[in-house]
């Protein structure tokens, strides 16, 4: 189901939003032109991403540097700095994404 979670000019270009949907955080961004939306959790810690820096389509998560890709989901990089660690806390499930849309100066998402 789509939910509308704010007016399009509420998100401009390269800015973040956090909207609660049927209870859960989720973080809706535009970058580059571009609309993404996923889980304000991070997979790796559970750290909030809108702290987090967005560069094009990837986000950095601002507690450990952990990158993940905004198109998939998918873990791309784990900093040098925690090679080191146990292999257990390296570990980082994918960024759950949702659908995102726009239409008539509204922003959706789907759950």
């Amino acid at each position: 189901m789509d939910y509308k979670v704010c007016n399009s000019d509420e998100l401009p270009n390269n800015s973040t939003k956090v909207v609660n949907v049927r209870g859960s955080d989720i973080l809706v961004c535009r970058s580059n032109e571009r609309l993404f939306a996923f889980d304000n959790c991070c997979p790796h810690r559970g750290a909030s991403l809108s702290k987090s820096d967005i560069k094009g389509t990837k986000i950095i998560c601002y507690m450990h540097d952990f990158e993940y890709d905004l198109n998939n989901g998918k873990l791309l990089h784990v900093p040098n700095k925690w090679k080191d660690q146990n292999p257990n806390w390296t570990k980082s499930d994918n960024l759950l994404l949702f659908p995102v849309s726009e239409k008539d100066g509204e922003i959706y998402v789907r759950l």
